[in-house]
């Protein structure tokens, strides 16, 4: 039997409903599309909204007709998480977003646009009826053209110049009925987004993206040299605390012409060949450094020293050991 198409369109008005009716729907339909968020509207007597979603390959445009409203969204701590992760790309068509996110205030005014981290706080606030775009994008997606989209949260950025514009003539074409004739089938046109997503970007970077990097990579060395002796340390876990991919985690060592388990293993070792030379572990078993330096593999430990020293762990310890 085969399986049913996939939603590619959707859409929803709160034309002939009541008000209670259409701000509790909207409402609903917010948390769990978009993020789990608080919607507070500013003239509940005079509510009007519709929005219009597009499935484009592993992202969804949604374009949202709405009124004077304030939506906050407190982060993923606490609060039951609805919307799958996602960053997202907000896009003002008219109408000025008032945003607080990231510790910054900022607008976004038309023809510009904003990503946000839907597992974080932000609030927007629109005094007036707004157009808006959100194009939701999975994180692992976007990698491909972003390695580090949390460096760009909090700015606005121009989709109406320079190397912005290509992007924001994308949008406004989907928005003109593009989707009806396209030349490409959609996941190819995510694709193109991705691509202009990183020239747009890519212009902001400025001198603060390669500080940013640097910082980045000094905390993940940071961590491995203060957690070496935990077995469990792995790239996965220090990305995850750091809020990075394990693949950018990856990328950020590889800039630097390292990586992680090279770097784990070299400084266990080293800490390994401290505490062999120290004449009060004299009476210390091997596997037992081994398992203080984080090795759960005596044998793979020896190896790894002798590799690294080129003699083994006993005769490092003899080497080193006091003359009477």
């Amino acid at each position: 039997m085969a399986k049913p198409a996939t939603v590619q369109d959707e859409s929803w008005s709160s034309k002939g409903l009541g008000q209670r009716e259409a701000i509790s729907a909207w409402r609903d339909w917010a948390a769990s599309t978009i993020a789990p968020i608080e919607v507070e509207v500013f003239d509940a007597d005079a509510f009007a909204a519709r929005w219009e979603s597009h499935g484009i390959g592993q992202l969804r445009l949604l374009h949202l007709h709405a009124p004077a409203q304030r939506v906050t969204h407190i982060g993923a701590e606490g609060v039951a998480m609805r919307a799958a992760p996602s960053i997202q790309l907000v896009y003002s068509r008219e109408g000025v977003l008032k945003t607080r996110m990231a510790g910054r205030s900022f607008d976004v005014n038309p023809g510009e646009f904003v990503l946000l981290d839907n597992t974080r706080f932000y609030q927007m606030e629109m005094d007036t009826e707004h157009e808006c775009i959100d194009l939701m994008m999975p994180q692992g997606w976007l990698e491909k053209y972003l390695p580090d989209p949390g460096a760009l949260l909090g700015r606005s950025i121009s989709a109406s110049s320079g190397w912005g514009a290509p992007l924001g003539a994308l949008i406004e074409t989907i928005l003109d009925g593009g989707l009806d004739n396209a030349p490409l089938p959609r996941p190819l046109i995510a694709e193109q987004f991705g691509s202009l997503l990183a020239l747009a970007t890519g212009m902001e970077e400025g001198e603060d993206m390669p500080r940013h990097r640097n910082q980045l990579a000094a905390r993940i060395l940071r961590r491995i040299e203060s957690d070496y002796a935990d077995p469990d340390l792995s790239p996965e876990l220090v990305a995850d605390q750091i809020g990075i991919s394990k693949r950018y985690l990856q990328t950020l060592l590889a800039a630097s012409g390292t990586s992680f388990v090279q770097e784990l293993n070299a400084t266990r070792l080293e800490r390994a060949s401290d505490i062999l030379a120290d004449p009060r572990a004299g009476n210390l078993a091997i596997a037992d450094v081994a398992y203080r330096t984080g090795f759960l593999d005596p044998g793979f430990f020896t190896r790894l020293f002798r590799k690294r020293f080129g003699i083994t762990p006993r005769e490092w310890r003899a080497g080193n050991a006091p003359q009477s």
